[in-house]
């Protein structure tokens, strides 16, 4: 498994304590993505940012739900990478 978080790249010039806001979903758990796939908008300090998966795989648990804040190193959800 795999935790999906938003890159602390992105988190660079946020005050400590920020935390960003989980707009929404755009697939299911246990949907199939490509790497790459946008799975999931956040929001952070005015921002909107695509958080796209990291190999092909399914979301296998959502931590947050939308309209739920989290914090820097967060994990939002659980990813599991497709075998071959």
């Amino acid at each position: 498994m795999i935790d999906i978080k938003l890159a602390d790249a992105a988190w660079s010039g946020a005050q400590d304590g920020t935390e960003a806001l989980l707009d929404k979903w755009l697939v299911g758990v246990g949907e199939p993505v490509k790497a790459g796939q946008v799975i999931a908008s956040v929001v952070l300090v005015k921002a909107s940012i695509d958080l796209e998966a990291p190999q092909d795989g399914v979301v296998a648990q959502v931590l947050v739900q939308p309209g739920e804040s989290f914090a820097s190193g967060q994990a939002i959800a659980l990813f599991e990478p497709k075998t071959v």
